[in-house]
């Protein structure tokens, strides 16, 4: 087993700690672990944008786990130990038609960590992996190994998918595919200008498989963006994923983001003339790399905001409150000359359980870089999820105070049950430990 001590942080760069970082490469070696150590989180590929994943003492990092163990190419069913990347997962089953349910916007997670969070992507509808996954091999804090399901230790089941890694180490996950007859998505871009055209695109959205919109202008009289919407196609023609300039260009494309990413109004330069090119020249047959994960196409985005990072906050605005919390973050965001340079807009009706990110309305993402402006932007969104009793999506989190996380009505019983199968908390987190779950 690889013992080692270095600088452990999250895709947002936001948060950097120097725990002790053990790497075992089998089952004996984890359960030393579990026997020695008291304070430690397990690690899939350290791509979670919050500090769910992190820990100021120890790491059980599960990338020697990477293999595929069984794999029903006639059913569609799929076990993969927790520590294989997606990106190794994909060419596997897409060769053989099929495709994995709900897909986050990375290939880089690990198969644990997408279970652990139970990550949402931009399905139209049954928008969580928890759908999908078959069973969970767990290794619970006391080494017993078990098996849950929907079926077998269900309450087991429901904590660890969206536990945050709290119940134990997954050691694999049982997923159940779609099946595919192409490796090519049918993309329709539809721009809309304001509210009315915003609310036409969402009804008319019941007809894609994906939906998901990018928006670079908001307050209460209009909103700006792009609608894209997808099916996966049955086309046989093949589409090469595209090479896009920004990755041809490597760190020259780092730096031009940093320079627009450096003023308050060059972003919004940048969005109304990417808008305007995107919905005209855009590939109508593409392949899934394009649709799915655009930004692994652009290298090193996680380091565009510098050396302090970036927070990507993620909530649910119901549907009754949607136009008027959009202007009150609009007239915050522009008194205060904070930007967005990514927002992220999906309908949502998922039903959830114990932390889970669900409920009915329009989930919004927004990333914003750490500056001096951090402390009142903190400080205003928690006022606002406060008073409008807003979900958030805790998997991405690093905003929200303990106080709103206790708003949950599944709170109080996912802390009391954790305490069941993880007790004196052995397995915690940087997130665990401030919302103190």
């Amino acid at each position: 087993m690889i013992v080692k001590k270095e600088e452990n942080t999250n895709w947002g760069n936001n948060t950097k700690t120097y725990p002790k970082i053990y790497e075992p490469k089998n089952y004996k070696e984890i359960e030393n672990i579990l026997n020695n150590n008291k304070n430690f989180i397990v690690q899939g590929n350290r791509r979670s944008f919050g500090d769910g994943g992190l820990n100021k003492n120890e790491v059980l990092s599960m990338k020697n786990f990477n293999k595929i163990v069984n794999f029903d190419t006639k059913k569609g069913v799929i076990e993969a130990e927790s520590g294989l990347l997606l990106k190794d997962l994909l060419p596997v089953i897409v060769e053989k038609g099929w495709f994995l349910a709900v897909t986050p916007g990375t290939k880089y997670v690990s198969m644990g960590g997408m279970a652990a969070n139970n990550v949402i992507g931009k399905n139209t509808f049954n928008n969580q992996i928890k759908y999908h996954i078959k069973k969970i091999k767990l290794m619970k804090p006391n080494k017993k190994i078990i098996i849950c399901s929907k079926n077998t230790n269900k309450n087991i089941f429901d904590l660890t998918v969206g536990g945050f890694g709290l119940t134990g180490v997954i050691l694999s996950v049982t997923f159940k595919l779609k099946k595919i007859y192409s490796k090519n998505i049918e993309q329709k871009l539809v721009e809309f200008n304001n509210f009315k055209e915003f609310y036409k695109i969402s009804k008319n959205s019941k007809k894609y498989e994906y939906s998901v919109c990018w928006i670079d202008n908001f307050n209460n009289k209009k909103i700006q963006g792009l609608y894209h919407l997808g099916n996966h196609s049955k086309q046989k023609v093949y589409r090469k994923p595209e090479n896009t300039i920004f990755k041809k260009m490597g760190l020259l494309a780092l730096l031009i983001f940093r320079i627009i990413n450096s003023n308050y109004f060059f972003p919004k330069l940048l969005n109304f003339i990417f808008r305007n090119y995107k919905k005209n020249f855009y590939r109508t047959i593409c392949h899934y790399n394009e649709f799915f994960y655009p930004q692994d196409n652009v290298p090193y985005w996680n380091k565009v905001y510098g050396s302090r990072g970036f927070v990507q906050i993620q909530f649910l605005i119901p549907k009754k409150k949607f136009e008027l919390i959009l202007d009150k973050i609009a007239v915050f965001l522009n008194k205060n000359k904070i930007f967005s340079i990514f927002i992220v807009l999906k309908k949502f009706n998922e039903r959830g359980k114990y932390l889970n990110f669900s409920g009915e309305g329009y989930s919004i993402s927004f990333d914003f870089g750490i500056n001096n402006k951090q402390k009142i932007l903190k400080s205003f969104l928690n006022s606002l999820f406060n008073e409008h009793k807003l979900k958030v999506n805790f998997t991405k989190d690093l905003i929200t105070s303990k106080n709103n996380a206790k708003n949950y009505n599944g709170f109080k019983m996912f802390k009391k049950n954790l305490l069941k199968i993880n007790p004196g908390r052995k397995i915690n987190s940087l997130l665990s430990k401030r919302l103190e779950i």
